[in-house]
């Protein structure tokens, strides 16, 4: 299984100057981006969670399978902010990581992806996550 894992850079994405990196806009539509809805796809259980994290905060075993699309971005400068994810729960198959250091570095994953996280120094992250409509799912 192939996970459904995107990064980058926010500040780093092509939005010809716009600055819109996730959405309907024509800028996010580029092959296997997630960050893409199209514009006539509706779009359930819209969330925002902005949250500032000690170094090794606790919280970041034990996280239900993603549904949906989610995207989080580290907000804050010179932090480290690390996540894993896996095919399976106990994080044995297809497991791949990815660190956030700078301002704007973002990864966006799909559904059905186990995910983990390790707050390596203080950090704040904004996380969104969404639910495209079964008909707009790539």
């Amino acid at each position: 299984m192939t996970l459904e894992i995107e990064t980058g850079n926010l500040g780093e994405v092509p939005t010809s100057g716009t600055g819109w990196a996730v959405g309907f806009s024509p800028w996010t539509d580029t092959p296997g981006s997630l960050r893409h809805v199209p514009a006539d796809t509706a779009v359930r259980g819209l969330c925002l969670k902005w949250k500032t994290h000690q170094a090794g905060d606790p919280q970041g075993i034990n996280k239900p399978v993603s549904s949906g699309r989610t995207l989080s971005v580290l907000v804050s400068a010179e932090s480290r902010f690390r996540i894993e994810f896996a095919s399976d729960a106990a994080f044995t198959q297809d497991v791949s990581a990815v660190v956030l250091k700078r301002a704007g570095d973002f990864v966006a994953w799909g559904a059905g992806v186990h995910h983990r996280w390790e707050a390596q120094t203080g950090c704040t992250m904004m996380t969104l996550r969404w639910e495209p409509d079964a008909d707009g799912e790539r």
